[in-house]
């Protein structure tokens, strides 16, 4: 790469991550516009008592330290593109035949609904001054309005900074991590009196999940596909890969904010009917704080995780590519009989990532229920693993365009060669 090809990708890399840091900037800003009419001493105090729900909101974007512009974060918008995915998969609906433009809309509509049902849920559990209609009715607006958006500002970054929606979620799970959990961590060490050996031992088990996170994020198996036009010594080099872990960090991202939408419907539901024993029971045990709510939330990230795995990898469309080409897989007959082949290894390998998922980000909440002071830190294996993810989607993100500008190199010295 010649000087003036290094000047060009400065130039690039240094207006992407500028874009970048102006919508962090803005995203920053926004979470400390504090809404109207809210109480926000008796706020602190709800949040100081709920640990868990302030730190699980980091996961998508929110910020529930405080009730702000950005309250609900990217929570709507990925519970709508789940549902939506699921609609997609339904072929009799014909969702997966409508154009972009008709696509988006559904979309948002969809992303619309969840967010008019997180915002009322919210505020259901929100101490309001003088509450009346009108005032709730601003609230649900200026929290809507300001998770939209928040999309607006994720779609901006993915079309011209660096990361696209994972920047945003990075610096929310980072901010949720700091306001939240370490003055819990500093107390818990403070009062152990073994800071030293506890400290090594955190560090070790965060190197561990991050260490085995990377590998299952890089690992993948290879099934070699026989090209018709390539006859070299390229042609034993062409293969399809399938991740080990397609879904993982994902799976945890989106299941979060899948689990909220049940959770604040509940908590409409139990203002209208608050003598009913079975929004109750629901109200009281469909947060992580219970046996029931961890299990739906592992059953959750678990059925992601598979699902991830076969957007990620859609064996269909494989299939039906390599059919057109007259390309193949030694000993599969192309059309239904590959695909049938690579929807098995897409499902044994996505079994196998949903299986660590549950083992790193499910299974440690069962232990917060029994000891509910370390429910909060026991959510930390997820998120690492979260941002092991997103970390290695931003470096391929660089090295894409690091390599789309080093093409040029490789040509003039084929020129060179002739």
């Amino acid at each position: 790469m010649d000087t003036k090809e290094k000047k060009e990708l400065r130039a690039i890399l240094f207006r992407k991550f500028g874009w970048t840091g102006l919508i962090l900037l803005i995203y920053g800003l926004g979470r400390h516009i504090t809404l109207p009419f809210i109480d926000n001493s008796a706020l602190n105090y709800m949040m100081e008592k709920n640990h868990l729900l302030a730190l699980s909101s980091g996961a998508t974007g929110a910020n529930l330290t405080q009730f702000s512009l950005f309250s609900l974060g990217l929570g709507p918008w990925m519970s709508a593109m789940i549902i939506w995915q699921l609609l997609m998969m339904i072929k009799k609906l014909s969702f997966d035949k409508l154009s972009q433009a008709e696509s988006t809309v559904y979309q948002l509509v969809i992303t619309l609904a969840i967010a008019i049902i997180e915002a009322w849920g919210m505020i259901a559990t929100m101490p309001i001054q003088n509450f009346d209609t009108n005032k709730i009715l601003i609230v649900i607006t200026i929290m809507v309005s300001g998770s939209f958006f928040l999309v607006w500002l994720a779609n901006m970054n993915m079309a011209n900074g660096m990361g696209s929606s994972v920047a945003i979620i990075i610096y929310g799970m980072v901010g949720s991590i700091g306001q939240q959990l370490l003055p819990l961590v500093s107390r818990e060490i403070a009062k152990s009196g073994i800071f030293i050996w506890l400290v090594l031992i955190i560090l070790l088990i965060v190197f561990l999940i991050i260490f085995f996170s990377v590998i299952l994020e890089r690992a993948q198996y290879r099934i070699y596909i026989q090209r018709i036009l390539i006859d070299n010594i390229f042609s034993k080099q062409t293969y399809l890969p399938i991740k080990l872990n397609s879904g993982g960090g994902m799976a945890i991202m989106f299941g979060t904010s899948l689990l909220m939408v049940p959770s604040y419907l509940v908590a409409i539901l139990i203002g209208y009917f608050p003598h009913n024993h079975i929004i109750a029971w629901f109200a009281k045990n469909i947060s992580l704080s219970s046996n029931f709510g961890v299990t739906v939330y592992i059953l959750i990230i678990f059925a992601l995780a598979i699902a991830f795995s076969f957007i990620n990898t859609d064996t269909e469309k494989i299939a039906e590519n390599l059919q057109k080409s007259g390309d193949y897989i030694i000993g599969l007959r192309p059309g239904k009989q590959t695909e049938k082949s690579l929807r098995h290894y897409v499902l044994f390998f996505g079994i196998f990532g949903a299986f660590y998922t549950v083992l790193i980000a499910g299974i440690p909440l069962y232990i917060g229920v029994i000891y509910p002071n370390y429910r909060s830190t026991l959510m930390v294996p997820g998120f690492i693993m979260m941002m092991v993810g997103m970390i290695l989607t931003i470096i391929d993100q660089y090295l894409a365009i690091k390599r789309l500008h080093s093409y040029p190199a490789v040509f003039n010295m084929a020129n060179l060669k002739e």
